[in-house]
């Protein structure tokens, strides 16, 4: 695939230029860069560093702090800070990652996106999986963690434990779920079929997404590699353990934490979404220092759009939809979630609001 440079400036500049007078809409909107353009264009060169950055963290999460715990004591526990801020930061460069934009060769962009990853507890086959099957069927009934599909003469406790599942999905359990997903890959194949209608429902729509999954899962080579990740998590967390010695609560407690942060990210951005809204998801206001830190995953919408656009470019494509202004916090979308499940209703008509 070609790779292609894109001036940001001149794009954002002339999203925003005046139509010559008399010139038909069409025309002027010529000046718009092909969205090919957008799609295949080179990684951002500040990838590395922040790959460097990320690594360094992670490393000093898992290893680096145990040490300095041993021998600085209390004090040394505030170097978690920058640990837990790095985290969205930290997911978004595993994202880039899945979509082929971490780095610019396909061998170091997986290598590069299975070792952020590892850092994180996560699974990236899995993930990448994962991921780019929620691209494929979004807002499915399979992918929507927030609508509740009980009925409505459901009794008080059923509506209380389906409260209770979901606020636990959003402190962590996504996250968990998600860690120990590879154990998947010690069982027999004959029982993948049960397993998958199980987990993802048994819906009608979601036939061509079971098929997939257990094609997936059924796979000897895939089979193979999350093992090896799950093995090799395995083996990381005891000599993290090892090395935290007595302060290994504060390792667990970290590593909880930056899950309970993914958990809360994961359907962030399509919280309540209905099915006829552009690309299922929405975009969001943040900012500056927080845009950094998500690298422009408060975008989301534009990202559904444009998935393979890498994460500098973002802005730039936003900025050529001036129409699409998101109202809405990223931070209150995130805490907006707390409310509990949406019944189905929600699923129909346009119900965006900035509220």
């Amino acid at each position: 695939m070609e790779n292609v440079v894109i001036d940001t400036a001149s794009c954002a500049a002339d999203s925003i230029a005046p139509e010559p007078m008399g010139e038909p809409a069409s025309q002027a909107g010529d000046i718009t860069p092909s969205p090919a353009l957008w799609r295949h264009a080179r990684p951002s060169r500040w990838n590395p560093w922040l790959i460097g950055v990320a690594g360094f963290t992670g490393l000093w999460q898992w290893l680096g702090l145990g040490w300095a715990l041993r021998h600085w004591g209390d004090a040394a526990a505030w170097s978690l800070l920058p640990v837990l801020l790095l985290t969205p930061m930290h997911w978004g460069l595993i994202h880039e990652s899945i979509h082929g934009q971490l780095r610019l060769k396909p061998r170091a962009n997986e290598r590069a996106g299975r070792a952020l990853a590892l850092l994180l507890g996560l699974p990236f086959e899995i993930m990448r999986f994962g991921h780019l099957l929620h691209h494929r069927f979004t807002r499915q009934p399979y992918d929507r963690p927030d609508i509740s599909a009980l009925p409505a003469d459901a009794t008080m406790a059923a509506r209380v434990r389906r409260w209770l599942g979901y606020q636990l999905r959003l402190l962590g359990g996504m996250w968990l779920a998600e860690v120990f997903a590879p154990l998947i890959a010690w069982l027999p194949a004959r029982r993948l079929p049960a397993l998958a209608a199980r987990v993802l429902g048994s819906d009608p729509q979601d036939d061509d997404v079971r098929r997939r999954v257990v094609m997936f899962t059924a796979d000897p080579v895939r089979r193979r590699r999350m093992q090896r990740d799950f093995a090799i998590l395995v083996a990381s967390t005891i000599v993290a353990l090892w090395a935290y010695g007595p302060w290994w609560p504060v390792f667990a407690a970290t590593f909880v934490a930056r899950g309970v942060w993914l958990s809360i990210a994961d359907n962030l951005p399509h919280y309540g979404v209905s099915m006829d809204e552009p690309a299922r998801a929405r975009n969001f206001r943040a900012a500056a220092p927080v845009r950094a830190l998500l690298l422009n995953q408060h975008l989301h919408r534009v990202h559904h759009l444009y998935p393979t656009a890498p994460w500098h470019l973002l802005p730039a494509i936003h900025a050529a939809h001036p129409a699409d202004v998101p109202a809405t916090p990223y931070w209150h979308a995130a805490l907006r979630q707390f409310r509990g499940p949406l019944p189905g209703s929600s699923l129909t008509g346009h119900t965006e609001r900035a509220s």
